[in-house]
C-alpha cells in the first residue's frame, strides 16, 4: 500500500452519524452503500445503466448501449 493511501485512510473521518459509522475500518465509504440500498431496484438499474453509458462514452466506443 502506498504511503499516500495510508495517509488518506488515516485521515478519514470515522465518526458516527445518525445512521452509523461513515467509513468502515478498511476505509470503505458506508454512506454510498446506504444510499444505494435506499434506492428501489428500478432506481438501482437506472444508475447502473447511466454508469455503463458513461464508461462507454469515456472509452470512445461508438455503439449504443
Amino acid at each position: 500500500m502506498s504511503l499516500n493511501k495510508i495517509k488518506l485512510l488515516n485521515s478519514l473521518d470515522h465518526s458516527s452519524s445518525e445512521d452509523g459509522p461513515l467509513y468502515s475500518e478498511s476505509g470503505v465509504d458506508l454512506t454510498l452503500i446506504r444510499w444505494m440500498l435506499s434506492l428501489t431496484p428500478a432506481e438501482r438499474l437506472q444508475m447502473l445503466q447511466q454508469t455503463i453509458r458513461s464508461i462507454v462514452r469515456l472509452k470512445g466506443d461508438i455503439s449504443n448501449t
